[in-house]
């Protein structure tokens, strides 16, 4: 039995098909790494677009922090400004102040050495009141009496008028003193609040600097960021052009093992058209197993035996229609061709086996024991066969010859 699988296995699949499906097995490796590499590329490209849009915006950050910056810079100079103005203005008001203290300190001298010499006067007086006229009679005419009294009077009124108009001075300077004291400790006060805001501002200021620092090295870290992903992306690049190139010459390649497949097919047709015009009469199938099963449940033949070769073509209701052991025994092996799919032989006695090709992932795997009628698998496997179509043989070993006859003899 070992050797009717053999033989069937080597008919199914000859050098020039293991190469073709080799060629496509390679066709289909370099297309993988192709789609890989070029989704490895978008990757790229879409973290390079991200790290773009993410750097466009922390320089959007950047200038907007700066341009804060420079605002309070210039405010902080402003308000430099105003405090160097409200020292200079409260030095030159302390300097008025120091200045009025002093010239009140004058006054205050001055009307205190008239308030004596009128005391003095007013003591002489009361002293004198009783001889008051003494020194009257001292005059030694009448005119120089006269005179006498007349500037004694004088004296006595200037005296009191100077003393009058130093009370009136020194509380006017009071009053400016108080005035500019109010001034000094208004623009003291003000100055203080001027400073205050200052130092806030150069705290909001060096704030300001922290965070444009830390988006420097944000900034500075998305560019390397950035670098390696454009790096990344060139070598993806390179290698995806690599990969193209090497694909298309596989895939040339390929066309040719194709062409020269079916070159090959048609004249494996023709020659076992011609072989099979000399027609020989298929041997009984053995008494255990009877008559066998139509393999595709409501087909037809579309191509009879050996007119495309030594098989049967059964066309089926529909693509993907279901495929059915053509009688008992156990599944000898399973074989995949990207151009034909999967085969299934099974065999039924040591002389029986039947083959199956075009189906898609068959339901049953080698060594399994099978049931006539039992569905083995779907059609629709193949590349270069219709999807409705099974491609059905048998073989029969007489003796040491193993052949493929007309199924149609056994249904």
């Amino acid at each position: 039995m070992g050797r009717l699988l053999l033989l069937v296995l080597l008919l199914l699949a000859p050098a020039w098909s293991q190469d073709l499906a080799a060629q496509e097995k390679r066709v289909q490796d370099l297309e993988a790494q192709a789609a890989r590499a070029r989704a490895l590329e978008e990757e790229a490209a879409k973290r390079i677009q991200a790290l773009n849009q993410e750097l466009a915006q922390i320089s959007q950050r950047l200038k907007n922090l700066l341009g804060e910056k420079a605002a309070l810079e210039k405010e902080i100079a402003r308000l430099e400004a105003e405090r160097r103005r409200l020292k200079q203005e409260t030095a030159r008001l302390k300097e008025e102040v120091r200045q009025t203290e002093a010239r009140i300190a004058k006054l205050e001298k001055d009307l205190e050495a008239l308030r004596e010499r009128l005391q003095a006067l007013m003591v002489s007086l009361h002293r004198e009141r009783a001889g008051r006229y003494l020194p009257l009679l001292r005059a030694e005419s009448f005119t120089d009496l006269a005179v006498r009294a007349r500037w004694v009077g004088y004296i006595s009124r200037q005296d009191t008028a100077l003393v009058k108009t130093l009370q009136a001075t020194l509380k006017a300077l009071r009053e400016e003193k108080a005035r500019l004291e109010l001034l000094v400790q208004s623009l003291t006060a003000k100055e203080a609040e001027l400073a205050e805001t200052q130092r806030a501002l150069e705290a909001k200021r060096r704030g300001l600097e922290a965070v444009l620092a830390e988006l420097r090295r944000e900034e500075a870290g998305k560019k390397a960021l950035l670098r390696d992903a454009l790096e990344e992306r060139a070598q993806l690049q390179s290698r995806l052009a690599e990969l193209q190139k090497r694909l298309l010459e596989e895939r040339q390649r390929l066309k040719a093992l194709q062409e020269e497949a079916e070159r090959r097919r048609r004249e494996e047709e023709a020659r076992r058209a011609a072989q099979a015009s000399v027609v020989v009469p298929p041997p009984p199938l053995p008494a255990t197993v009877g008559r066998l099963a139509f393999p595709v449940p409501g087909g037809r033949i579309a191509v009879p035996y050996g007119k495309e070769g030594p098989f049967q073509v059964i066309a089926a209701p529909a693509p993907g229609s279901p495929v059915q052991a053509a009688a008992d025994g156990y599944v000898a092996g399973v074989l995949y061709l990207p151009n034909l799919g999967y085969t299934v032989m099974l065999v039924h006695t040591e002389e029986l086996a039947t083959v199956y090709t075009n189906l898609q992932a068959p339901l049953v795997q080698e060594g399994d024991r099978v049931r006539q009628g039992q569905v083995i698998g779907y059609l629709g496997g193949g590349l270069l066969i219709q999807p409705n179509e099974l491609e059905f043989r048998v073989a029969l070993r007489t003796g040491d010859a193993t052949r493929f006859v007309d199924p149609s003899a056994y249904y």
